[in-house]
């Protein structure tokens, strides 16, 4: 299956992946499974972003602590940095 994955707030992730989002082809069903499919191509400095904010299609948010959510062909994943200040 197909997911899109962009990460806002990661320029470390950014440098490695060449931009802020690809897309990627994956077998497995589960947002752990995709955490291991992208930590095995591009190294471990994707595991910040699985330890963040996570946006599904626009509509639901994935709880941090949720590696067994599921994910379907299509999925478009939000990796959200959330930096408070002001």
């Amino acid at each position: 299956m197909k997911i899109k994955c962009k990460f806002y707030g990661y320029p470390e992730v950014e440098r490695m992946i060449g931009g802020k989002e690809i897309e990627t082809e994956m077998e497995g069903k589960t947002l752990k499974d995709l955490q291991q499919l992208l930590e095995s191509s591009y190294g471990e400095v994707l595991r910040k972003a699985f330890a963040t904010q996570i946006l599904k299609s626009g509509k639901e948010w994935i709880k941090i602590n949720n590696q067994n959510h599921p994910l379907n062909n299509g999925d478009r994943l939000s990796f959200l940095n959330m930096i408070a200040g002001g």
